[in-house]
């Protein structure tokens, strides 16, 4: 179980990276057709929720931990979506 608790802050951040790129390319490359506050609040919390949820994973090695974990699923998350998304499979905006 010691190792599942590790990979899920790595499987969540894949997840939460696929949702922000989905949401992306099905808004056609740009949120302007949205809300303002949709377009804030959405992507806002396509990045929160995998990096709380990692939090909550790791809590029981302690709360340090937990917030290094949710910190780095974060940070993982910003690199899939500009990285992989965006830059390598040419998705989102300006393609």
């Amino acid at each position: 179980m010691g190792g599942l608790r590790v990979i899920a802050p790595l499987l969540l951040s894949a997840a939460g990276a696929a949702v922000v790129v989905a949401l992306v390319e099905g808004a056609g490359g740009d949120f302007s057709g949205w809300p303002e506050w949709q377009a804030i609040a959405v992507p806002a919390a396509a990045f929160a929720v995998p990096a709380i949820l990692s939090a909550a994973v790791m809590w029981r090695s302690g709360a340090l931990e937990a917030l290094a974990w949710s910190v780095a699923c974060f940070a993982v998350q910003v690199s899939l979506v500009l990285g992989v998304g965006f830059l390598a499979l040419g998705l989102g905006p300006g393609a």
